[in-house]
């Protein structure tokens, strides 16, 4: 007698149904179609590339999110500015109405605050980070100005001189009040503090520097850089080694003198595949380039404490008019990155829901078919257990312990 083994064939048949059963129950609970790459490996293949387009989708709208608060921050800040220039006009407008020497005196004292609130605006910050400073966004970008500055190094007994090499690669920097520039200098080897000196007579001949500034040794033997006028404010910053840090001298502030030490960079933020904005405008760009807002406030401040006639105060409160048409102008590219960061965040929403919507289809399941499904291959398996309860206790001893017929 000839004995068939069905076995191997009925347990086949319950791994396939097994198989087909975990497959519709995770399905029906997961509400996926595509659970693992072998359920669909081309649909799987579309997935991962859909699920990098959300990640970077979801990236952009986070820096479009933070950049929008940013520049609002920004664009409350120029506001603020704007409201005050239009008080200070108010105010030199009536300075300039024939007012008595002491009530130009009280004028002058509101256009102070008018300034105060100025300044404060211009160093406005976002999460800590100031900014109008450009890239230099961890300090306040307007620093109160002093008429001179001296060097930590050098003294009577150990004096600096015009001939003490400088390091190769520090850097001094003289940001200057009243003409809103700076200027930096970077040492190569071989340079001196006569080298400086030298560099600094020349950014006054180019105008970068007020007339009258100078780099010296004084009589303590430090370096002295001074605008020589209680009038005129500088900073002064230097890395270099020789000198030191500087400071600024006891009791040579100036009243009202701010000046700019930020920098020129414009920063740039990615809020899209091919889309980029500028993230700043820089604090020159607004209140120190051009007419000065800050010198033009400083200047009118001037003009009614020193109870200037009427057309002196008049001509004062003109370039304050000045410097707001210009602010005005100047803050044009922030108020542009804004207009492109409100379209972009109704793109990226839009975007994102027709990822989802792409996401749904590649591995979503319709639940009414799903549980039409595990109903079935709930059937099925009862079936194949069924016969194969039939099945398998049928083996070669169950052959063999059969009498013969």
């Amino acid at each position: 007698m000839r004995i068939t083994n069905m076995v191997p064939d009925v347990q086949y048949a319950m791994q396939q149904s097994q198989q087909a059963l975990s497959t519709a129950e995770l399905q029906v609970s997961t509400g996926m179609r595509v659970n693992k790459p072998s359920d669909d490996p081309t649909a799987a293949a579309s997935m991962v590339s859909s699920l990098a387009a959300s990640a970077n989708v979801d990236q952009y709208t986070s820096n479009v999110s933070d950049l929008q608060s940013q520049l609002q921050t920004a664009d409350s800040a120029i506001s603020t500015v704007v409201t005050q220039l239009n008080s200070a006009i108010t105010l030199g407008t009536q300075g300039a109405s024939g007012e008595t020497t002491s009530q130009k005196q009280i004028v002058a004292q509101q256009v102070e605050g008018v300034l105060s609130t100025v300044i404060s605006a211009a160093n406005a910050n976002y999460s800590g980070q100031y900014v109008f400073g450009g890239s230099e966004s961890e300090t306040p970008p307007f620093v109160a100005a002093s008429s001179t500055y001296t060097s930590a190094n050098g003294s009577s007994a150990s004096p600096l001189t015009s001939s003490t090499n400088l390091t190769a690669g520090s850097v001094t920097t003289v940001s200057d009040a009243q003409t809103g520039d700076s200027f930096t200098f970077t040492a190569k080897t071989g340079d001196t503090i006569g080298t400086l000196e030298t560099a600094i007579g020349s950014a006054v001949a180019a105008g970068k520097l007020s007339a009258g500034t100078t780099a010296s040794i004084n009589s303590s033997g430090e370096l002295s850089i001074s605008t020589n006028s209680s009038g005129a404010g500088i900073v002064v910053s230097s890395n270099d080694a020789a000198l030191g840090s500087m400071s600024a001298a006891s009791g040579t502030s100036v009243a009202n003198a701010y000046a700019y030490v930020g920098n020129s960079t414009v920063n740039t933020a990615q809020v899209g595949d091919a889309l980029t904005v500028s993230t700043n405008v820089t604090g020159s760009a607004l209140f120190t380039s051009g007419t000065n807002v800050i010198g033009s406030l400083t200047a009118l401040i001037s003009a009614l404490q020193s109870g200037g006639s009427t057309e002196q105060i008049g001509t004062a409160t003109d370039a304050v008019t000045t410097a707001l048409n210009n602010l005005n102008a100047a803050r044009v590219p922030l108020d542009n990155s804004l207009s492109e960061l409100n379209s972009q965040q109704s793109f990226l929403g839009q975007e994102t829901v027709t990822l989802k919507s792409e996401q749904t289809s590649l591995d979503g399941t319709n639940l009414a078919d799903a549980a039409t499904n595990l109903s079935q291959a709930q059937t099925q398996n009862e079936a194949v257990l069924a016969v194969a309860a039939k099945v398998m206790p049928q083996t070669l001893l169950n052959y063999l312990s059969q009498p013969s017929a």
